[in-house]
């Protein structure tokens, strides 16, 4: 039996998010093991070819006739034909689609301007149960692309389940303007402390892993992804000494002897949160940026100035 939901008054906030109805369930698909046939080498396929390729697959299946393949897409065709024969990934068909060329597919792109094959294409790999995407037909595609941050292991997707992709890439480009450019080596760095972690607490029952996660969230929101991208094996080395402990160790905490009485004192200042803001406990956050700070140090500012002159005035008075 279902207990009733906590009852709210509608004067306070829902006690959880409201649903967002988007239609789509956005997931990180696994393309390790796997193979994808793209029907279409032109310019929307060379866009299809470069997702894929991100993603790292076992195999993709590109049947496109010569004549219809787009710079980029035979830039891709000549990049993969450098690599050693069993680095190679792309198998190029030089011919149009033929029937059955689904068959044993884990995944099936179409991006040709025949949208009667495309559809009966689609029809196949639904009979078929192969997740398939038809592009620029939405109804006819079990998942959508949307326009893709990437920084090393960072990416970062806006998709608008196909109704402006435009739009999409717009917002994106505003988005990247906010990620720093090295999230990407602060991520490649995070997971080499997440792997020696792993080698230091191996255990496998769900309070080794509890205390594996909490401890590895508790050293990630002491370090700024500046910090971060500056981690290197002395480093981890130290952050790993707190383990035992149970005392996650910050930037300054692992480098302060480095700096002298310096360092000691940013290390105290660290613990503190002196420097970001009090407010968020952001290690990204600057206290020039939090309102809380700056306004804090306004009313200072304001009663010194105020202090300040109340004294002239009083001299200029007895003088």
């Amino acid at each position: 039996m279902i207990s009733p939901a906590p009852s709210s008054s509608s004067s306070s906030s829902p006690p959880y998010p409201a649903i967002e109805p988007s239609s789509s369930l956005f997931l990180a698909y696994q393309l390790r093991s796997k193979t994808v046939l793209l029907v279409g080498g032109g310019v929307v396929g060379a866009s299809r070819l470069y997702h894929v390729l991100c993603a790292l697959p076992r195999k993709i299946i590109l049947v496109a006739p010569e004549s219809g393949l787009s710079p980029e897409t035979l830039y891709r065709l000549e990049q993969d034909r450098l690599l050693p024969s069993e680095s190679r990934v792309i198998e190029w068909k030089n011919r149009s689609y033929g029937e059955g060329d689904e068959q044993g597919m884990d995944m099936v792109l179409t991006a040709i301007d025949e949208q009667g094959l495309s559809s009966s294409i689609c029809k196949r790999c639904r009979e078929l149960k192969i997740p398939v995407n038809v592009a620029d037909v939405p109804s006819e595609c079990d998942f959508y692309f949307g326009s893709t941050l990437r920084n090393g292991p960072l990416s970062v997707m806006v998709s608008t389940n196909g109704k402006g992709p435009r739009i999409a890439a717009r917002l994106r480009r505003k988005l990247e303007g906010s990620i720093p450019d090295n999230a990407g080596k602060a991520l490649e760095n995070t997971g080499k402390l997440r792997l020696e972690m792993r080698k230091l607490a191996n255990g496998k029952k769900k309070e080794d892993i509890d205390r594996r996660m909490d401890f590895m969230s508790r050293v990630c929101d002491k370090w700024s992804v500046e910090q971060l991208k500056e981690l290197d094996e002395e480093m981890i080395k130290r952050v790993l000494e707190g383990w035992e402990e149970g005392r996650a160790l910050g930037y300054w905490d692992v480098n302060k002897s480095k700096y002298g009485r310096l360092g000691y004192l940013l290390s105290w200042t660290s613990q503190l949160g002196l420097g970001s803001c009090p407010v968020k406990r952001d290690p990204d956050g600057r206290a020039s940026r939090c309102p809380f700070v700056m306004g804090t140090s306004g009313i200072v500012v304001g009663v010194a100035v105020t202090l300040g002159a109340l004294r002239v005035l009083s001299y200029s008075r007895r003088t």
